[in-house]
């Protein structure tokens, strides 16, 4: 028996995927699997770390922890092959507001950024929160994957000041091939646009599948490349708010610096900074461990909805734990399949919330134990079954 199958009580922890379906779902008799946020606990050494901390019993202003970025430095090169200095990484809360700072500092209201469709909903919409332009570049779905329509995206990117990549791809399941990362940054270079590259899902590829860091794809143009990741998606952390942002570029960095005067960069918590250390320190076995029981979770999916819903296409999941199923062919609107799905007991994400791209698509997280998910999967095959 896996760890992983331990079934957690979530309900009364002020846990916004399972606290909060009555607002979100209109009924409490619901099994949430929309936001990316895993039923799982945190490698052991982390428990241990927070552990310590609380011990120790007093929570004043911290420095930051000595081994922190030596931990970073020493997990990307293992995992992915990404040597950085520590001198390129810079500390920050969580990666949405490292897109919203890059955006502020590294173009100007009005300026133009480009987008893949459909895509983490964060990025259309905190670009259009600092008044920026939201110019999209829809993926092109066949045989259930996603390609990049590389017409389009030429077309686009002759117009922009910046290009912000989701590597891997939420909600689309894809980890972008070394070659698909060097033809997006061979066309970024051609007309000088800067890229974020959010790899907040980077160790969450599927056994047999590599991330490749847009950095080590193109380490030519790594000086106009900022790359965002965390250790919240890996090891379900999102609530220690603890992230980073890697630049090589000396004027990009004091961009940002002057950006901070006016927002302040938020830092992280002694226990984001403990856990993050802990997690990247200790936490290689587990997360092996974790894509193996995501990809059978997957297998699973896949198999019960061919079997039961063959209409319902599943895209193949490369990475993330987000299944991404089209159900264009339901004949029914996302409302419809949304409120159908909620009539059955499960709780997920529509498409469309992901750009208009992803309408008659459904998101659903499977980073749940085998009992849950099991559960879960029958709601979602009655409610697809539905026909209005």
């Amino acid at each position: 028996m896996s760890h992983f199958d331990e079934v957690i009580p979530r309900i009364g922890t002020n846990s916004e995927k399972w606290d909060d379906v009555k607002n979100l779902f209109g009924t409490e008799d619901i099994i949430p699997m929309w936001v990316a946020d895993m039923d799982f606990k945190p490698p052991y050494a982390v428990h241990q770390a927070f552990q310590k901390l609380l011990d120790h019993g007093i929570f004043g202003y911290s420095m930051t922890v000595p081994g922190l970025k030596p931990s970073i430095v020493d997990w990307l090169a293992t995992r992915h092959g990404y040597r950085v200095d520590e001198s390129a990484i810079f500390l920050n809360a969580a990666v949405v507001p490292s897109i919203s700072m890059t955006i502020r500092s590294l173009t100007e209201k009005g300026d133009a950024v480009l987008m893949h469709s459909p895509v983490y909903h964060p990025f259309f919409l905190v670009t259009a929160q600092t008044e920026r332009v939201v110019t999209l570049t829809p993926l092109i779905y066949e045989n259930g994957a996603y390609q990049v329509d590389w017409a389009d995206f030429e077309e686009k990117v002759k117009h922009v000041e910046l290009f912000i990549l989701c590597n891997p791809h939420n909600p689309g399941c894809r980890s972008w091939t070394r070659e698909e990362l060097q033809k997006m940054v061979a066309l970024c270079e051609r007309y000088g646009v800067p890229i974020i590259s959010d790899e907040i899902h980077s160790d969450l590829t599927m056994p047999c599948v590599t991330h490749t860091p847009l950095a080590v794809a193109a380490p030519d143009y790594e000086a106009q490349i900022v790359t965002l990741m965390a250790p919240t998606k890996t090891f379900n952390l999102a609530g220690m708010k603890a992230s980073f942002f890697i630049t090589t570029n000396p004027e990009f960095q004091k961009k940002f610096d002057y950006e901070a005067k006016y927002t302040s960069r938020p830092e992280l918590n002694s226990f984001g900074a403990v856990g993050m250390e802990a997690a990247y320190r200790f936490g290689a076995e587990w997360v092996d461990e974790l894509r193996d029981y995501i990809f059978a979770n997957y297998q699973y999916t896949k198999t019960q909805i061919e079997k039961h819903c063959p209409m319902v296409g599943v895209t193949e999941l490369e990475a993330t734990y987000l299944t991404w199923l089209d159900c264009r062919s339901l004949g029914l609107d996302d409302k419809a399949i949304y409120q159908n799905l909620i009539d059955a007991g499960v709780g997920v994400q529509m498409g469309s919330d992901f750009g208009v791209a992803g309408s008659g698509f459904v998101r659903l997280n499977i980073a749940c134990p085998k009992e849950t998910l099991q559960k879960g999967i029958a709601c979602l095959i009655e409610g697809l079954q539905k026909t209005h």
